[in-house]
């Protein structure tokens, strides 16, 4: 399985499935295994991998960890990214979808990026699991938002711009105003599409799953990206640990405190 379209149609599928297994869920406050896990993510990563696992594709997922491919392909899985929302009724929550290739995949953590012979982005999907609002993107063919062309707001100022954060956000933070929304993947596609004009990750403690595809999004609707230690952003470990960083224009990143590292191409340039 090659072709981009096929990709996404395993994506779409996979939310599908994760969709269908949450609609008469009812133990929403319930834990899981884990201290840091809710019910709803185990019964939605067992409805992920049961596509996933048909389609003989490697997977990294947040709950169950890694599973080997037949390929270089490998999904990288957030079943429920803003489970402590989903958890607490708060309609804001998704399930984020990315597609990496890389020939080292199976061999343990990767950190090389993109252009660097390590783990390469190549299809990404993040679905509001209330809304049901779909973001996708594939490399070197944009980004949509329920099929329409996205792209960023464009702001270079901070003077009216807001920003989401995950952490709790400084009052010298340059910017008219700060949200704290509780999901990565939500916050980055909303970059991409302009209802927020950058996201900063301030605890720099978020795992691939949470936003790889959210970047990925938002580099192909022509924000700027980065990490905000100046680390790639694109790995396969179960353990690390990233800052990610989206902002509408490279003006606005350098304003913001990140033009020290190298982001993506932005806005014109792309």
């Amino acid at each position: 399985m090659t072709a981009v379209s096929d990709w996404l149609g395993l994506l779409r599928n996979t939310a599908d499935a994760v969709e269908a297994a949450l609609a008469d869920f009812d133990r929403w406050q319930d834990g899981g295994e884990r201290p840091d896990q809710y019910a709803l993510d185990q019964v939605a990563d067992a409805a992920a991998l049961d596509v996933l696992d048909a389609a003989g594709v490697g997977v990294l997922s947040e709950e169950s960890g890694s599973r080997t491919g037949s390929g270089s392909e490998t999904v990288i899985v957030d079943p429920v990214d803003g489970s402590t929302n989903a958890s607490r009724g708060i309609p804001h929550y998704c399930i984020s979808l990315c597609v990496v290739d890389s020939d080292d995949a199976r061999t343990g953590p990767v950190d090389a990026g993109p252009g660097d012979g390590g783990v390469t982005p190549t299809a990404g999907l993040v679905r509001h699991l209330v809304s049901g609002e779909e973001f996708t993107a594939v490399v070197g063919g944009g980004a949509h938002r329920n099929g329409q062309p996205i792209r960023p707001s464009g702001r270079t100022s901070g003077e009216c711009a807001v920003i989401g954060v995950s952490g709790r956000p400084s009052p010298q933070l340059p910017v008219w105003q700060v949200r704290v929304l509780g999901s990565a993947a939500l916050d980055l596609c909303a970059v991409a599409c302009g209802r927020l004009d950058a996201y900063l990750d301030l605890n720099s403690n978020h795992g691939v799953w949470d936003y790889a595809a959210g970047i990925l999004i938002c580099a192909e609707a022509g924000a700027w990206t980065g990490e905000a230690d100046g680390r790639e952003l694109f790995y396969l470990s179960h353990s690390e640990r990233r800052g990610p960083v989206a902002t509408s224009t490279a003006e606005l990143a350098v304003l913001l405190g990140h033009a020290r590292q190298q982001g993506s191409a932005s806005g014109a340039d792309r």
